[in-house]
């Protein structure tokens, strides 16, 4: 009887199982384990003496060994590890069957975020951008992925018999556990609660969309991807014809990239029915010559030479022959790069090119040049109270003209540029390298040559009207000044002498330099006071000073240039203002005192960020001040105002991490600075976000602050305006300040009075003095 009621137990079990009834069918198991251990103890009392005992004990573990291994075959055994991790390294290689799965093409999503990757199972199908927390059902019908997303993450399941895809939005899984035959079961957000989440397969697949898959050579897609058979592109007369007909592998589960032939497909290439033994995309670069005879085209050989893509030069008489590359690069040089076909007449093919962007690491200034290959955003201009204007800046365009019967070497192509006013293009043409691998170029515009040589380094106006370039002469890696030639009145405006390095930009009639004025040790830190401790030497000595150093690095700051009648002029690195500047004031300013009798210089505020992305609406901090009557202090924001007698400046202050001081990450104190007495008031409360001075009259101080600590162009945010009273203010405990040598400096900061003294002052009526 025991035995009998194993056995019943036993198939109630499967066909709980069976019916989907896991939870009773784990009760059951139960249930049996209890009978297993009756059963023993009837097979121990049949038995006589000893012989009973060890029976009753082989029984009992071999009947708990069968229970248990029932219960795993029906999926029933409860799981007591987590599954694959959302953030990868366990991604399954095997199927269920043992054939091998390709895992490749991982990513993350932000840095350090959950994993997804690619699977290529053994029969071809193919799923993209699928978690890495995958599994199997029971029976190896299913497999199960999430699909990580910045948002609302999703599922997908695949049917491998049916080979169908169901992909299920909006999943509270990012990591897989368990598959049984009904029931996916996993935990959410192991950054949250990683709590447990179970989904029914019957409801799961009800609820999500399906795709069946799509057989694409020997894969299997989600998505149709037969590129176009054939293209076609005919001369403008229409009397020629280059014809493509793609050309696949024959299998593409053995590729690194299996989608690569029909993502990027490749044709072969014939030209009035006349094949060729070239490959090229639909879309690569081609032009047809001005007579319609002979066309350029980028394309490679179908033998795989490790060349890669070439320009190949077609011409009716003579057919084929590869081009030599259009422009022999030196190391020394701007960086650029080539790639479309512009023109192709008798004697050259030109193909478009550009300059990098040699943008300071710091914007304005930094110690590297970083190497900017596409438009983007730039400064232009500010606004009355400092907000930085915003305008495209595009990379200087310039085209290579290459001779059809180039040998390859360097000097055989020339360049032009964008065009002048006119129409007319100035040309570079090589005559030879220093020797630190800067080229000198000769330069035409139109029929006006100009005296002497020049460097690759250029870029036309804004107006068209002139072109600014930099001298070869006695330049090593960089120049000695730049030079504007005016295409109008066909004549040259040089520049000051300073070391420039390369053109950043030509706008609104200010030429933009990149110069090196000194050099910062390792070991230093740049601050305002400071940005480098060893001088850039006299223009035209040792060049050696620009070569690289281990021990120091270069320090870049941006010079305009302005046109005048002659020359060009320097545009001071300051703008005078006339009203309290917003919080987001970008750059170095004078704020005059009312009726001029005292002055207030800010310089040296940027972004917590301190790196070159423009930032219109981020507020600024760190900037130093010095009043024209000596008070020195540091660490401020750009917003200040002074009081109608010019005795008082209030100034603000931000910092940044002080979420527990005053609620937000980012925090403003005002400061009352008084010049006459030198003493230095900070109110004890903090202000709103991004405060801006609206008055300051002889009884109050009326500030407005805004909702959010930055500020965007769309923004409906007005903010309110908070009064202080003077009265008030000028009660709170006052610090006073130290005089050193004609500066007032705080007590804290008197270590900075000999970096103060050694400062340059702006070239201004408010601080006539050289230097502190």
């Amino acid at each position: 009887m025991a035995l009998l009621a194993v056995v019943c137990l036993g198939l109630l079990m499967g066909l709980a199982a069976r019916l989907g009834f896991l939870a009773m069918g784990r009760g059951i198991a139960r249930v049996t384990v209890g009978a297993v251990f009756g059963l023993g103890f009837s097979l121990g009392r049949a038995l006589p003496e000893w012989w009973g005992i060890l029976v009753a004990i082989v029984g009992i573990i071999v009947g708990l060994a069968c229970v248990s291994s029932w219960e795993r075959r029906l999926g029933l055994a409860p799981v007591s590890s987590q599954g694959p991790s959302a953030w990868g390294g366990s991604e399954p290689l095997l199927t269920p069957e043992g054939e091998p799965i390709r895992v490749f093409n991982h990513g993350e999503i932000a840095m350090g975020g959950p994993t997804y990757c690619d699977y290529l199972f053994p029969d071809g199908v193919l799923l993209q951008g699928i978690g890495s927390s995958a599994v199997f059902s029971r029976d190896g019908r299913y497999f199960a992925a999430p699909v990580p997303s910045r948002q609302a993450w999703g599922l997908v399941v695949l049917d491998r018999q049916q080979r169908q895809l169901y992909r299920c939005a909006d999943s509270e899984l990012w990591e897989l556990d368990t598959f049984d035959l009904d029931l996916l079961s996993g935990r959410h957000s192991p950054l949250v609660d990683n709590g447990v989440r179970e989904t029914r397969l019957d409801e799961l697949l009800q609820t999500a969309s399906v795709t069946p898959l799509v057989p694409v050579g020997d894969l299997w897609l989600e998505a149709d991807c037969h590129p176009e058979q054939t293209f076609e592109r005919r001369s403008a007369d229409g009397q020629q014809c280059l014809q493509g007909n793609i050309s696949l592998p024959s299998t593409f589960r053995d590729l690194a990239q299996p989608l690569e032939p029909l993502l990027s497909p490749r044709y072969t290439v014939s030209v009035n029915g006349q094949p060729s033994d070239l490959l090229m995309a639909a879309d690569a670069p081609l032009v047809w010559s001005t007579d319609q005879r002979a066309l350029v085209c980028l394309a490679q050989q179908q033998s795989g030479h490790e060349e890669g893509d070439l320009y190949w030069l077609w011409q009716l008489d003579t057919g084929w022959r590869a081009l030599p590359s259009p422009w022999v690069k030196s190391a020394a040089e701007p960086s650029f790069y080539w790639h479309e076909l512009l023109s192709l007449d008798a004697d050259h093919v030109r193909i478009g090119a550009y300059l990098d962007y040699p943008r300071p690491g710091s914007g304005r200034y930094g110690y590297r040049l970083d190497s900017i290959h596409g438009d983007t955003e730039t400064q232009t201009d500010h606004d009355a109270q400092g907000r930085v204007q915003v305008g495209e800046f595009k990379l200087t365009r310039m085209a290579i003209a290459m001779p059809l019967d180039s040998r390859g070497v360097r000097g055989d192509s020339f360049v032009e540029t964008q065009p002048m006013l006119g129409g007319a293009c100035a040309h570079l043409i090589w005559l030879g390298d220093n020797r630190d691998g800067l080229g000198g170029y000769r330069c035409r515009i139109g029929d006006w040559h100009l005296p002497g040589s020049w460097l690759l380094d250029h870029r036309v106006s804004d107006c068209g009207r002139y072109l600014a370039l930099l001298p070869f002469e006695h330049s090593t890696t960089v120049t000695t000044h730049g030079v504007i030639a005016d295409a109008k009145e066909q004549r040259l405006l040089e520049g000051p002498s300073m070391w420039v390095e390369r053109i950043l930009d030509f706008r609104d009639g200010r030429l933009s330099l990149a110069a090196v004025q000194g050099r910062l040790d390792s070991n230093r830190d740049s601050s305002p006071l400071q940005r480098f401790n060893v001088a850039a030497p006299e223009v035209g000595s040792d060049s050696s000073f620009f070569r690289p150093n281990e021990q120091s690095r270069l320090f870049y700051n941006t010079v305009q240039l302005q046109p005048t009648a002659s020359q060009l002029s320097a545009v001071e690195p300051w703008r005078l203002v006339d009203r309290p500047q917003a919080a987001t004031a970008e750059g170095d300013f004078i704020q005059p005192a009312p009726n001029d009798q005292d002055a207030a210089w800010l310089f040296g505020s940027e972004t917590e960020y301190a790196d070159s992305w423009v930032r219109a609406g981020t507020p600024r901090l760190g900037g130093h001040l010095l009043t024209a009557s000596g008070c020195a202090l540091i660490d401020l924001a750009p917003s200040m105002a002074w009081s109608p007698n010019s005795r008082y400046l209030a100034l603000t202050c931000m910092a940044t991490d002080v979420a527990e001081q005053c609620g937000s990450y980012r925090g403003w104190q005002l400061l009352l600075l008084d010049v006459q007495a030198h003493t230095l008031r900070i109110h004890p409360q903090w202000l709103g976000n991004r405060p801006q001075f609206e008055s300051f009259d002889e009884e109050q101080v009326q500030i407005r602050c805004f909702e959010h600590d930055w500020e965007t162009e769309s923004s409906e945010d007005q903010g309110s305006v908070q009064s202080l009273l003077l009265d008030a203010l000028l009660q709170l405990p006052a610090e006073q300040l130290i005089g050193q040598d004609g500066l007032w400096l705080r007590s804290s900061q008197a270590n900075l009075a000999f970096a103060w003294q050694a400062l340059a002052l702006p070239a201004t009526r408010y601080f006539e003095r050289g230097s502190l």
